[in-house]
């Protein structure tokens, strides 16, 4: 009886090339784009939400 096992393992290494920039931002903008994240994010469960009450 054959046996097949596949497995994929990925590395990834994440560069960021505007160090500065993030030294820069002050605790008030990275507030502010937690929030709007936030907000987008609640948005779109809404919106999910919504469409799966109408399939009914």
């Amino acid at each position: 009886m054959p046996v097949e096992i596949r497995e994929i393992v990925i590395k990834t290494v994440i560069h960021t090339k505007d160090t500065v920039a993030n030294a820069d931002r002050d605790e008030a903008e990275t507030e502010a784009l937690k929030q709007e994240l936030l907000e987008a994010c609640k948005r779109m469960i809404n919106q999910n939400v919504k469409r799966v009450a109408y399939k009914r």
